[in-house]
């Protein structure tokens, strides 16, 4: 009953939180070469305008090989909303820790220590961008990361708000009225 009370819990802090799944295409460039993934989720969390964006168990795909590298994420970025959809910038170093993918024993992410992380993510509640560009200075490279996508449709969402709420509700009123 506790382990109940306590998913339940964790359930609504998630919601409350404003947790967003988007599912990418992924483009990663390193030294002219360019390997492209499909299918890649990236997950933002919004809270009290902050907001945390997640790279879950990123593995670069180069020639066929993966190469696993691990959880990008930045936290505690200050957004900013206009033109409609919110901007976040980051510019710091960050270490990637290792993905729990369990097909890969090894991540090389946390053997990198920390490496400087230039990015810019502007994201809806439905789309999201993001260009992550990582140095690696022992290497003398940059690793760029091009993310594009989208967040799935909430059944019921009439409006396109990214909630299912009183609103939707309205706008089938509206819509019923209207002819």
């Amino acid at each position: 009953m506790n382990k109940l009370i306590l998913t339940l819990a964790a359930m609504c802090c998630t919601l409350a939180l404003g947790a967003t799944t988007y599912t990418c295409h992924l483009k990663v460039t390193v030294n002219e070469s360019v390997a492209e993934q499909d299918e890649v989720p990236v997950e933002v969390v919004a809270n009290n305008g902050l907001y945390t964006l997640t790279l879950k168990n990123f593995v670069l795909v180069a020639e066929g090989i993966p190469m696993p590298v691990g959880n990008i994420e930045v936290s505690g970025v200050e957004g900013v909303d206009e033109y409609g959809y919110t901007t976040i910038t980051f510019n710091s170093p960050i270490t990637i820790t290792a993905g729990d993918d369990p097909q890969y024993d090894f991540w090389m992410g946390p053997e990198l220590g920390e490496v400087p992380l230039d990015m810019t993510s502007r994201f809806t509640d439905t789309a999201l961008s993001a260009n992550i560009d990582i140095s690696l200075e022992l290497l003398n490279q940059v690793i760029g990361v091009e993310l594009f996508g989208v967040a799935p449709a909430l059944e019921g969402d009439v409006n396109k708000d990214g909630e299912v709420n009183i609103a939707d509700v309205n706008k089938i009123i509206d819509i019923i009225l209207s002819d």
